[in-house]
């Protein structure tokens, strides 16, 4: 039996991405592919720039609401994906956009509304929960 392993973070405000970051790669220092489970507003889309940041993207194209998928190249040359699923109704509809094939690839995953698309995620998932306490900090929970 696997131990879960847990983590707690807190940012007191969205400018503490950095430290989040450079946090959660030292926990987590291979490709993973990283679930992020929030309310609208949580903070999500502005973690995962800084998440980008930390591994070389500088050309940040925003939340993939609407594209779904958004695919950057490392410094590396390797691929990294930021994935959208906000907009996604049903499993047929993520077969359609090849999430099959995305998720067969070994790369950096980091996941919006992960909860649409859970039967294709790997077993290996960092699920990062996100919480809005009533003094505007972000309570980050990841489990794995």
């Amino acid at each position: 039996m696997n131990k879960v392993k847990k983590h707690e973070f807190v940012l007191s405000q969205l400018s503490d991405c950095k430290d989040f970051a450079d946090q959660l790669f030292n926990w987590y220092p291979k490709k993973n592919c990283f679930a992020f489970s929030g309310e609208m507003g949580a903070g999500k889309t502005t973690i995962i720039n800084s998440l980008l940041q930390h591994l070389g993207i500088n050309d940040f194209q925003g939340s993939p609401t609407f594209a779904i998928v958004q695919t950057y190249c490392l410094p590396s040359n390797e691929n990294c994906y930021h994935i959208d699923a906000y907009r996604l109704n049903n499993k047929e509809e993520a077969m359609a956009i090849g999430f099959d094939e995305i998720m067969g690839e070994e790369a950096y995953f980091f996941i919006e509304w992960p909860e649409k698309i859970k039967s294709f995620l790997p077993d290996n998932t960092i699920w990062v929960y996100i919480r809005e306490n009533e003094s505007n900090k972000r309570m980050i929970h990841i489990e794995q």
